[in-house]
């Protein structure tokens, strides 16, 4: 058992070594990134149009400016920026620099975040042997998405970072921390939605009080800054591309959830409502798990995996974040249900070699979008059996 743990870890540092290689030695950050998105918003704030940040005709123009001072150009179209008003202020700094500089600043940042999220991980997880611990971080590590993430330019790294220092708090009851660290995930709402429900079942007040005021403040200020009107600007960009997403290559296809399974087995025209209407659901199911506060980090992975599984919007990237509840997970199995353990095992594997093997035999590109799909289903399953076993 030993043995055949070092050689998987082992096998997984080798493996990480080769996408560090392949990350590290991009030449060109921007073109068909992420953050030549982020780039776009906050050059327009920069210039001071930030009354037209989701004017996508403006957004066309500064994304064909930013790919022509590198001497590159779009083979795609217009990557519209839809992220929240307040995230293109934070990305205003970067668009001071010059595109390719900006780039490679942004990618030194986000390593540092990942080295942080690497740090809490083993922190969170400072009960389980050294082993096990050892292995967690070379299975993050190993997965192939993680340094996708990192070399597309992402902000899911950052996302993650505040998702994880959120359940830290709030299981720890600090308030004011997990106020502050939902607010901030909210520059991607989509990851955080369900999660950001739970103190509204637990009724813990002085949170929810806390986390109004900041967004509240938030909101004044990003108001003031860019105008009142931003934030119907904002719902009728989100409208947009997920009306016609396919034209923003927001493609329902390559969504690693229910909206990627909508889109094999139901008519297009009701694929929105359908989606919206399971979210709802979900809404009604979350209420319905915090009933009690017990297993609370069971109860959390369920709630983040829940979430993961209905968001509106699930690229690749996002997936990365279902290492938190998959580490949550686990750290209940061990304890309570052990019988449970070889599922994550196969878990481990899976995250492991699947995307290596799919890159080897060049079937990565559609299949290396969606194949954590069935991982993610097969993880909320265990969970919920667990949490099921524990309440009989």
């Amino acid at each position: 058992m030993i043995n055949s743990r070092r050689l998987l870890i082992a096998t997984q540092l080798l493996l990480a070594i080769g996408y560090a290689f392949l990350v590290f030695t991009i030449t060109d950050r921007l073109t068909g990134s992420d953050f030549l998105i982020y780039y776009t918003g906050g050059a327009i704030v920069r210039d001071g149009q930030g009354s037209r940040l989701y004017d996508l005709e403006v957004q066309r123009i500064y994304q064909a400016k930013a790919l022509a001072q590198q001497g590159s150009h779009s083979g795609f179209g217009l990557f519209p920026f839809i992220n929240p008003p307040h995230a293109a202020l934070l990305l205003t700094p970067f668009a001071f620099l010059p595109p390719k500089v900006a780039a490679l600043v942004f990618f030194a940042f986000d390593c540092l975040i990942a080295v942080w999220v690497l740090y809490r991980l083993w922190q969170l997880v400072a009960g389980w042997s050294r082993g096990e611990q050892i292995l967690l971080l070379t299975t993050v590590l190993a997965a192939e998405v993680f340094w996708y993430g990192l070399g597309l330019g992402t902000m899911t790294v950052l996302v993650f970072a505040c998702i994880l220092e959120y359940y830290l708090a709030l299981s720890a009851g600090r308030d004011t921390r997990a106020a502050i660290w939902l607010i901030a995930a909210t520059v991607k709402p989509q990851l955080i939605l369900l999660p950001a429900l739970i103190p509204i079942a637990l009724r813990r007040w002085r949170l929810i009080g806390i986390a109004i005021s900041l967004g509240l403040l938030v909101g004044l200020g990003v108001s003031l800054i860019l105008g009142f009107h931003i934030w119907l600007d904002y719902l009728r960009v989100l409208r947009e591309v997920s009306a016609h997403g396919e034209t923003y290559g927001a493609l329902s296809i390559l969504m690693n959830n229910l909206r990627m399974i909508l889109y094999w087995t139901v008519p297009p025209q009701a694929l929105v409502a359908l989606l919206y209407l399971a979210l709802l659901a979900g809404v009604a199911v979350t209420f319905w798990l915090w009933r009690s506060s017990r297993k609370f980090g069971l109860r959390f992975a369920l709630t983040l995996l829940l979430g993961l599984f209905l968001a509106p919007y699930l690229h690749y990237q996002d997936t990365l974040v279902a290492f938190l509840p998959a580490a949550l997970g686990y750290d209940f199995l061990r304890k309570q249900r052990p019988k449970l353990l070889p599922v994550f095992q196969g878990l481990v594997l899976a995250a492991t070699f699947v995307p290596t093997l799919l890159i080897i035999t060049g079937r990565n590109r559609p299949f290396g979008w969606i194949w954590p799909v069935p991982l993610i289903v097969i993880l909320s399953v265990v969970c919920a059996i667990a949490l099921r076993e524990e309440e009989a």
